[in-house]
C-alpha cells in the first residue's frame, strides 16, 4: 500500500513539474476531442442527405488520403514555421473546412473538401508531438504522453453523448460545436504556447527547398535502424489494432449484440485507460522499452484474435480488456520511445513519418472489411497475427 501511495504522489509531483504548455496542449486536445461532435455521426449525417452507401465510402475514403498527405506538410511546417503556428494553421483551416463540408451537397465537392478536411486534421499530430518533445525532458515523456492521451480519451468518452443529443435537435449543431471547440484550441494554442524549435532555414515556401528538407530527413530516418524498426512494427500492429474500430460492431451485431451493449463494450476501453493508464506509466517508464512494446503490441493482436471466441458480452468484454491492457502498455510508451529516436533537427519531420505510417496502416486495415465478409470470424485470428508479428519485429536484434 505505501508503494501504490508513495508511486502516485511522484506521479503528481510529476505532472504538477511539466511547463505550463504541456498543460495548454492538454486542455486543448480535450476541448478539441470532446468536441469531436461530426466523426461518430458523419456517415448517418451523408446517409440523411440521400447519399448512397458507395457515396458514402468514397467520402470516407477521401478522407483517409487526407490522413495520409496530412503528416508529410505537418512534418514539414513544424520544423520550418514553428510548432504553434503549423498546430494553429491545422485548426483553423479544419473547423473552416468543416463548416464548409455541411453546405455541401455536390458530391464531387464534398469529395475534394473531405480530403482537404483529412488533411488539415492530420497536419496538427507532428508538431503537437514535437513541441511536446521540445518542452519535457527525456524522463518525463512517458508521462507528458500519457498525459496527452488522457485528454483524448476522456474527450472521447464524454464527446458523443453530446453529440447525440445535438444531433437530434439539428445537425447544423454538431458542425458548430465541432468547429467551436476546434477555434477554441486554436485560440489556447496561439496566445499561450511557443513557437518551438525551427531547424528549416531559408525560404521555407520553396518547392526545392521542401524536396530537400524532406528527402534530408527521409534519408536520416532510413539509416536510423530503430526508427525503421519501429516504423515496421506501428504499420504491422496498426492494422490489428484499428480492426476494433472497423469491423467490431458489425461483427457484434452478427453475435447478437445490441447497439446499447456494443456501446458499454466500448465504452469499456475508454473507462480503463482513464483509470489505469497515467498511474501504470510510473511503472512502465522505468522498463526497458522496447521489450514492453513487444509485449504491449501482442497483447493487442492477442485481444484482437480473441474476438473470435466471443460469443457472450463475457467474451467481448474478455477480449476488450486484454486489447485495452496492451494499448495502454504499448502507445504513450510507443510515442516517448519515437520521440527519443528523432534528431531535433529532423524532430517534426520524423513524427510526420510515424503519423503517415499510423495512416498507412489504417488505410490497409480498412480491407478487413471486406476480408471478414469473405473470411467471417478467422479473419480475427489472421488480424490478430498482425500485432504478433509487430511485437516480433519491435523485439529484433538491436541494430547500430
Amino acid at each position: 500500500m505505501y508503494s501504490v501511495i508513495q508511486s502516485m504522489k511522484e506521479l503528481y509531483s510529476e505532472i504538477r513539474s511539466m511547463p505550463r504548455p504541456v498543460f495548454v496542449l492538454v486542455l486543448g486536445q480535450f476541448l478539441n476531442r470532446f468536441g469531436s461532435f461530426v466523426y461518430p455521426f458523419f456517415a448517418l449525417y451523408l446517409k440523411d442527405k440521400s447519399f448512397d452507401l458507395s457515396e458514402i465510402a468514397g467520402v470516407m475514403a477521401a478522407l483517409g488520403t487526407g490522413h495520409f498527405l496530412g503528416p508529410i506538410a505537418g512534418g514539414y511546417l513544424a520544423d520550418a514555421i514553428g510548432r504553434r503556428n503549423t498546430i494553429v494553421v491545422s485548426l483553423v483551416s479544419s473547423a473552416t473546412l468543416l463548416m464548409v463540408m455541411y453546405f455541401m451537397d455536390n458530391y464531387v465537392l464534398l469529395l475534394g473538401v473531405g480530403a482537404l478536411y483529412g488533411f488539415s486534421v492530420f497536419v496538427f499530430g507532428a508538431p503537437a508531438s514535437a513541441l511536446l518533445t521540445d518542452l519535457v525532458p527525456v524522463e518525463k515523456r512517458v508521462t507528458a504522453f500519457a498525459l496527452f492521451r488522457l485528454a483524448i480519451n476522456a474527450g472521447f468518452a464524454a464527446g458523443p453523448a453530446v453529440a447525440g443529443l445535438l444531433y437530434v435537435k439539428s445537425p447544423f449543431y454538431i458542425f458548430v460545436g465541432d468547429a467551436a471547440s476546434t477555434l477554441a484550441f486554436a485560440v489556447l494554442a496561439f496566445f499561450f504556447l511557443p513557437h518551438g524549435l525551427r531547424t528549416i532555414e531559408g525560404n521555407v515556401s520553396s518547392p526545392r527547398v521542401v524536396v530537400r528538407n524532406w528527402i534530408d530527413a527521409a534519408v536520416d530516418a532510413h539509416r536510423n535502424v530503430e526508427f525503421r524498426r519501429f516504423l515496421t512494427a506501428v504499420l504491422l500492429m496498426g492494422v490489428s489494432f484499428a480492426q476494433i474500430f472497423m469491423i467490431l460492431s458489425l461483427f457484434a451485431s452478427d453475435r447478437g449484440l445490441s447497439p446499447a451493449v456494443y456501446g458499454m463494450v466500448m465504452a469499456l476501453n475508454g473507462v480503463i485507460i482513464i483509470v489505469v493508464e497515467m498511474p501504470a506509466m510510473q511503472w512502465i517508464k522505468t522498463l526497458n522499452p522496447r521489450p514492453v512494446l513487444a509485449f504491449g503490441y501482442a497483447l493487442i493482436g492477442m485481444g484482437c484474435g480473441l474476438f473470435a471466441f466471443a460469443e457472450s458480452v463475457v467474451g467481448f468484454v474478455v477480449a476488450m480488456v486484454v486489447f485495452t491492457i496492451g494499448e495502454i502498455i504499448a502507445l504513450p510508451l510507443g510515442m516517448a520511445y519515437s520521440s527519443g529516436l528523432a534528431p531535433e533537427k529532423y524532430r517534426g519531420r520524423y513524427f510526420g513519418l510515424r503519423g503517415m505510417t499510423w495512416a498507412l496502416s489504417n488505410l490497409l486495415a480498412s480491407a478487413g472489411v471486406w476480408l471478414y465478409g469473405e473470411l467471417g470470424v478467422a479473419w480475427w485470428f489472421v488480424a490478430g497475427c498482425f500485432g504478433l508479428a509487430g511485437a516480433a519485429v519491435i523485439l529484433g536484434r538491436k541494430g547500430r
